[in-house]
């Protein structure tokens, strides 16, 4: 009976290791299944952009998704998916995508931001240019294109010019030191055209009405070389960013926003202030159509 028992502990502590062993490897591959389920859902609530405008010099306006009024941007704003950027001939700004990307938005120019998914990134240049740093994803998942009514330029990290021109409805495209931008134009029998790869320091300018292009070593795209160095720095200095939660954006781009508005207000109540008083001035002046004499017409008269 005692020899029984002592094969019986026996058994059972050579089977505890065992089982302690598949118990360890079911709960890793619970704890996998939690993470991945848990970045999954931090991914899905985290996926876009903290995308940000800061306004250097002269008019910036900014028109939301959700408004047909243009609101004049001051310092920095928390920018949204469906904002549409215009500049006038005085106007720059800049724009941030996290501390992933740098973009200088130059003077006469209008964009929409169509997406800020992380996945999915698109900028609709309507006029004028951008100049951009990009730092290379890492995730293979994530895109980023910069459209024109001619032109879709599918980005992944880059030092690039995008150029748009209503007068001739051409659309230019610049690489700098670093990275590839895959052009596709858009033609004007409404369907795309053979995409063309842009390496370093080349160039493209896309004409609806033709039908073959040719990348070009880069010239007339080479004036961006200066602000293409301002963004590498910026990229550099935006290693300190430090990111905002999604109610943090909110919160920072209502109360921007409202600043807006009562700024606008205030200034049309005072333009209707002075319209008034004006107005009051000259009904204050006398309505006489007798015309007074002159001093020397009256002095004239005395003497004869």
């Amino acid at each position: 009976m005692r020899t029984d028992l002592k094969m019986l502990l026996a058994f059972l502590l050579l089977c505890a290791p065992a089982a302690a062993q598949q118990a360890t490897e079911a709960d890793y591959k619970l704890m996998q299944q939690m993470m991945r389920s848990g970045n999954s859902y931090s991914q899905s609530r985290a996926q876009a952009w903290d995308a940000r405008l800061k306004v250097l010099s002269g008019d910036v306006e900014v028109k939301t998704a959700d408004s047909a009024d243009w609101h004049r941007i001051k310092g920095e704003l928390p920018l949204d998916q469906g904002d549409v950027i215009k500049t006038s001939g005085d106007g720059v700004a800049e724009m941030y995508l996290d501390d992933k990307g740098a973009f200088s938005i130059s003077r006469n120019t209008e964009l929409e931001l169509s997406s800020l998914d992380q996945e999915n990134s698109s900028i609709s240049l309507r006029l004028g240019a951008i100049v951009a740093k990009i730092k290379h994803f890492l995730d293979e998942k994530q895109r980023f294109e910069v459209r024109t009514p001619s032109a879709v330029c599918a980005v992944r990290g880059t030092e690039f010019a995008v150029e748009y021109s209503q007068l001739d409805k051409v659309s230019s495209v610049g690489v700098f030191d670093e990275g590839r931008v895959a052009v596709t134009p858009q033609l004007d029998s409404g369907k795309a055209g053979d995409e063309v790869t842009l390496d370093k320091n080349s160039e493209i300018a896309i004409n609806p009405a033709e039908r073959r292009f040719h990348p070009e070593p880069l010239f007339r795209m080479g004036r961006f070389r200066g602000t293409i160095g301002q963004m590498r720095r910026r990229l550099l200095a935006l290693r300190r960013w430090r990111p905002r939660s999604a109610a943090k954006r909110a919160q920072l781009r209502e109360a921007a926003l409202k600043r807006v508005v009562r700024r606008q207000l205030r200034r049309r109540s005072s333009s209707r202030v002075s319209g008034g008083a004006k107005r009051k001035a000259r009904g204050l002046r006398p309505r006489s159509g007798r015309r007074r004499p002159r001093a020397g017409g009256r002095r004239r008269d005395e003497e004869q």
